[in-house]
């Protein structure tokens, strides 16, 4: 296998099965080896690093940053890997308008003959993406977001994919086979909140659910087969692979967002109790797999 950087991002903690890092997406990307990874499983900046404006509700500027990261995902992708991305419609800053840039992505990634649209999955997640308070509450002209989406990408249809590996996974609200997306991991940082509160820290408040990555981690990977997230943030993919037993490359940009993912990861293998995790080397001991 072979990358097409020799420029490998440092750690900033490493365990048996991953690595965490901080650098540009593409960088870290451009890092991993090739065909070696079985899920990409990521959220995106909505917008990129652009202002939603009714006047450019399918921001042709989006497809080219979303379709940049896409062109070295496809090296590194098995040939039968599987892409999750979570991109949803945003609001528009100037006014009270959807914006579809990410409708315009997928369309414009289906149209280049390269990659499948597998399925879209609706995740109930009413805290994700607020209104504002002006539209919602004030004049009564919005409601607020309760779903967003996430679109499952692959070059071919016929992807490793078990269904019975997910059966009672989310909600009883919700069809045990269906597309529809309800459930909850308060326990899973119960180690990170109580870490937290014995060194007197604040906890961040922007915890993105591990059960959302962990669900596409059961879905389309074995034990073993390496899970790879750009944009981690605060490191709930990493956690997701990490605890089900998954080889795992995860990054993202914000230092702020890495350290919190750094002690996330800390506190749950403490909990867990595998050897202790490094920033530079492999732990010694893997926590098991489900």
């Amino acid at each position: 296998m072979t990358t097409t950087s020799t420029d490998r991002p440092p750690s900033v903690l490493s365990t048996e099965l991953g690595r965490l890092t901080r650098a540009d997406a593409t960088a870290f990307l451009a890092s991993l080896p090739a065909r070696d990874v079985r899920l990409v499983v990521t959220s995106p900046w909505f917008t990129g690093p652009f202002t939603a404006d009714s006047a450019d509700p399918v921001s042709p500027r989006f497809t080219e940053w979303i379709t940049g990261f896409l062109r070295e995902i496809e090296r590194v992708l098995l040939p039968d890997g599987s892409v999750v991305l979570e991109m949803g419609c945003t609001w528009a800053e100037d006014a009270p308008v959807r914006t579809a840039q990410n409708l315009a992505a997928i369309a414009a990634l289906l149209a280049s003959g390269t990659w499948k649209l597998l399925q879209e999955f609706y995740w109930y997640n009413p805290d994700f993406l607020l209104a504002k308070d002006e539209w919602v509450e004030e004049r009564g002209i919005r409601l607020r977001d309760c779903v967003t989406t996430w679109f499952w990408l692959a070059r071919t249809p016929d992807v490793p994919v078990d269904n019975r590996r997910v059966r009672g996974f989310q909600s009883h609200l919700t069809h045990p086979f269906g597309n529809f997306l309800a459930f909850g991991d308060a326990d899973v940082d119960q180690a990170y909140l109580d870490r937290c509160r014995a060194e007197g820290t604040r906890p961040s408040e922007d915890r993105f659910p591990v059960a959302a990555p962990a669900y596409f981690i059961r879905l389309l990977t074995e034990p073993g087969e390496h899970v790879v997230d750009p944009f981690v943030g605060i490191g709930s993919t990493a956690l997701a692979a990490e605890l089900s037993g998954r080889r795992w490359s995860c990054n993202d940009f914000s230092a702020e967002a890495v350290e919190v993912a750094r002690r996330r990861l800390l506190a749950a293998r403490s909990a867990g109790g595998g050897g202790p995790a490094t920033p530079d080397g492999p732990t010694t001991t893997a926590p098991p797999a489900p």
